[in-house]
């Protein structure tokens, strides 16, 4: 009786080990530390991961689950030999976490998105760049272009070999009103050729 009892012992500790080794899932053959967390604007929750060893394709897949909340997929990619960055769902935003992918688990915090720091426009000055008449005999200034910038142009600021398309690259100066080249010309402020014919 003993003989028996002993060989049905053996051949259910050897089928538990066979059935064990059948139904287990291949293990990755390399580890991975969690290295940072941060929430990217438009994008949403980025994990990046120090990992070592080799991880197949099938080992990047993975799952993110907010404690007491929803599932989501997580998206994984190799960056380099030593890094994995993984991407998830932006309603993970401000939970803890755990997230699963090349059979290991991690336990974290999501930060949330950060607030949004939009303003409104800003203002926009244009102010006209005027040169000599670019005819034979040159009697009045007239506007090339138009010079804009989101700061208000000062007195003596200066467009550095801005190219005008007749006379080619020179220097303009902002002034309140044109050099008095021509007395019946004035225009007022505006980046001037700075000074008058010969």
């Amino acid at each position: 009786m003993k003989k028996y009892l002993v060989a049905i012992l053996v051949v259910l500790s050897m089928m538990v080990m066979f059935t064990g080794t059948v139904a287990a899932a291949p293990l990755a053959s390399g580890s991975a530390t969690l290295v940072s967390v941060i929430y990217v604007p438009g994008k949403g929750p980025v994990f990046t991961f120090h990992m070592s060893g080799h991880f197949s394709k099938s080992d990047l897949k993975g799952a993110l689950h907010v404690v007491r909340g929803a599932d989501f997929p997580l998206y994984c990619q190799q960056i380099d030999s030593d890094t994995v960055t993984c991407t998830a769902s932006k309603k993970a935003g401000g939970k803890n976490v755990t997230l699963s992918w090349g059979d290991s688990t991690f336990w974290t915090h999501v930060p949330e998105a950060p607030a949004s720091t939009s303003t409104s426009a800003s203002t926009i000055y244009c102010n006209n760049i005027y040169d000599w008449e670019p005819v034979a005999s040159p009697t009045s200034w007239v506007a090339f272009d138009q010079y804009c910038s989101d700061e208000l142009a000062g007195y003596g600021d200066t467009l550095i070999n801005w190219n005008n398309p007749y006379w080619g690259p020179s220097d303009y100066v902002f002034l309140p009103e044109s050099p008095s080249c021509f007395a019946t010309d004035i225009i007022g402020d505006g980046y001037y050729y700075p000074s008058c014919p010969n």
